[in-house]
């Protein structure tokens, strides 16, 4: 992937997150150890509790324009321009019975 590191508030730390391919770091000791991150979920509840308005409206502004390509882009390849996601934390006690739901079919390896 490449990546345009022209946008100032793109540094070092994070390019490494953006341009990762290995094991996630964040999931050492969880059940998803060893594999690598496939989707970014950020928590609205989090954004509003400890991010300021005006980052939240530039955020807002990008992932529109990111999520709008990446729409048309799918659609042009004849594919649902978008997908919907149930987000279940790892930390969650039933958490080994999805994982194992998962497995049956195929969405878990």
């Amino acid at each position: 992937m490449e990546l345009n590191d022209n946008f100032p508030r793109i540094n070092e730390d994070v390019k490494k997150i953006l341009m990762q391919s290995q094991s996630e770091p964040a999931f050492e000791g969880t059940v998803l150890e060893g594999k690598e991150r496939r989707y970014t979920v950020t928590n609205h509840n989090d954004l509003d509790k400890y991010i300021d308005i005006f980052t939240q409206n530039e955020l807002a502004i990008v992932l529109d324009r990111v999520l709008g390509e990446v729409e048309s882009k799918r659609y042009d390849e004849g594919k649902e321009p978008y997908n919907s996601y149930i987000v279940i934390n790892t930390d969650e006690p039933y958490i080994n019975e999805i994982i194992e739901v998962m497995k049956r079919h195929g969405h878990f390896e």
